[in-house]
């Protein structure tokens, strides 16, 4: 065997063995997951209402920082799915945290509505985020609520819950 074929050898190896994608977000969400349980949705919020004050991190939104406002979907969707599965609401603390705690950057905040939009535009035909609360209310927010009407989900909030929690079992 040539050198070129034990290096086209090794690479074929490799590339078998290589995580896909797919599976380096299941690790970094069970991660944030296993995490999240252990901070708490309260010291989440208050950590990021910190940050927020604070003005030490980055602010991501769609046309400032694509690819990390990429990255922020895929986590904030795998989290709320995660959730969702486990029959569980989370709060908006919480999804920025693990943003936070993940990519170093939060979320404009004014940009959270189209966050939460994004990750419930699946072929599952339901409202995903709806499971995403405000820690005082434990209710979706109004604003995101009056961007889901407009959008043809127009059911009260604990309907479209149940119907996260189906689509998600």
């Amino acid at each position: 065997m040539n050198r070129e074929e034990r290096i086209e050898r090794a690479r074929r190896i490799a590339a078998q063995g290589a995580p896909t994608a797919e599976d380096e977000l299941k690790k970094t969400t069970q991660r944030l997951y296993q995490r999240l349980s252990g901070v708490g949705a309260s010291q989440a919020d208050r950590h990021v209402e910190a940050t927020l004050r604070s003005g030490t991190r980055t602010l991501i939104n769609p046309t400032d920082a694509p690819r990390e406002w990429t990255k922020a979907i895929e986590l904030a969707r795998a989290l709320t799915a995660q959730r969702a599965r486990r029959r569980d609401k989370i709060t908006y603390g919480e999804l920025q945290w693990a943003i936070l705690d993940e990519l170093r950057a939060l979320v404009d905040p004014e940009s959270m509505v189209e966050l939460l939009l994004t990750i419930s535009r699946e072929p599952e035909g339901v409202l995903l985020a709806a499971i995403a609360v405000d820690a005082a209310t434990g209710e979706p927010s109004d604003d995101f609520l009056l961007e889901a009407m407009e959008l043809g989900f127009d059911d009260p909030p604990s309907a479209l819950q149940r119907q996260a929690f189906e689509a998600f079992r």
